[in-house]
């Protein structure tokens, strides 16, 4: 039997965090979809999604990517929860498709109605699979088997580090590399939930951290206050006030600032003194753009969703639920949703599009600060998403 973790056609409601990784590759907790879900099933797991993502998702996670399987086939949606025990609900069945809320979950196709799923951009879209499952045997559920957006994930997230650290609380709760660097006067509450400080970590002295809370490794923590259900991915830095939020690797929020209830791609650089609202003034739950509309997150404190290597201004002030999009740079008051590739100074209310050369040369700079080269594939990619971008009418005007 193959396993294949898939991307569906609702990839696109996780933007801008999405456009740049396969849908399994999200971070929940301390690890990603893929690596908490390929662990709880028998097989070997290969993925099969967007066709443009190939290159840079094979070598940042080693495994099969769109291509060809044998017999039957355990399909897995990228957005499952891992939280859930979705095993269970399908243990023992053969021939089965697990819906949730009227999508599919999981499924165990033939080899035929696997490939005749997939759509030209390489995802499977729930239309037809739910088509497909009607000659299944169908397992229903109310239960959100499902992410169905980004900040889902954010009020999943403090539950994830404890699922992986332990429900322990006080003294118990902390887990600390023994190659981690663990300065004098530095406050740990795990009161709340586990602290796991991973391989090489440093937390400065007068930095509070409490859990649920994940440090990754070679992350530098910069006398910092991190409150719970807080996961910081790995060579980060980190400074000032971060809260209930989930920042991707390689990301540098040195220095003093608010990031509270929000997402931060791989490799964004956060300004001194940058700022992120995650509350509005009425206390009402906060609304956010998704394709031609708004809608209701449910939530009265969500901060801004920041793409990879998106660039924020010193003193910029972003408002919650805003979407900064991928190699974006913004400044001043951001009050509205930045597109790929632009640059929008919210002093003046103008915004450009960036030229790609510009792009690729900050991009290699920041990496060479972490001693690192931009790879063909990452390159690639780079130069894909800006012609789609352009293809697609983002923000047109100057380019610089």
């Amino acid at each position: 039997m193959s396993v294949v973790i898939f991307e569906d056609d609702r990839w696109s409601d996780f933007y801008p965090l999405s456009s740049v990784r396969h849908l399994g590759q999200q971070i929940l907790g301390t690890e990603s979809i893929i690596d908490q879900v390929a662990g709880r099933v028998d097989d070997e797991v290969s993925l099969s999604g967007r066709t443009y993502l190939e290159e840079t998702v094979k070598e940042e996670t080693n495994l099969s990517y769109n291509e060809k399987v044998d017999g039957t086939v355990l399909v897995i949606n990228a957005r499952m929860n891992p939280l859930l025990d979705f095993e269970t609900m399908a243990a023992g069945r053969s021939d089965f498709a697990l819906l949730t809320r009227g999508e599919v979950a999981m499924a165990l196709l033939t080899k035929r109605k696997f490939e005749s799923a997939i759509s030209a951009d390489g995802t499977l879209h729930q239309k037809k699979l739910v088509s497909l499952s009607k000659g299944l045997e169908v397992v229903e559920t109310q239960e959100p088997l499902l992410f169905s957006y980004p900040w889902e994930m954010l009020a999943a997230n403090g539950g994830a580090i404890e699922a992986k650290g332990g429900k322990r609380r006080g003294a118990g709760g902390l887990s600390i590399s023994p190659e981690a660097d663990v300065e004098e006067f530095v406050s740990f509450d795990p009161s709340k939930g586990p602290i796991i400080i991973g391989k090489k970590a440093r937390v400065e002295s007068f930095s509070r951290i409490a859990g649920p809370c994940y440090i990754g490794p070679k992350t530098v923590v910069h006398s910092a206050l991190v409150r719970g259900g807080t996961t910081i991915g790995e060579d980060c830095r980190i400074g000032g006030e971060v809260e209930n939020s989930i920042v991707y690797s390689h990301t540098n929020k040195a220095h003093l600032g608010y990031l509270g209830h929000s997402v931060v791609g791989e490799w964004v650089n956060l300004g001194a003194g940058s700022v992120t609202s995650d509350l509005k003034s009425t206390y009402g739950t906060v609304r956010v753009a998704r394709g031609s509309g708004r809608i209701d997150s449910g939530l009265q404190k969500l901060g801004p969703m920041i793409g990879d290597m998106a660039k924020v201004a010193i003193g910029a002030l972003i408002y919650g639920g805003k979407g900064i999009g991928v190699s974006s740079h913004c400044a001043g008051r951001v009050d509205r949703d930045v597109s790929d590739f632009t640059s929008y100074d919210g002093h003046r209310d103008e915004s450009f599009e960036l030229n790609l050369d510009s792009v690729l040369r900050t991009q290699s700079r920041m990496m060479e600060r972490r001693e690192l080269a931009l790879g063909g594939p990452q390159r690639t990619l780079i130069e894909v998403l800006y012609s789609r971008t352009r293809a697609e009418g983002a923000d047109t005007g100057e380019r610089r």
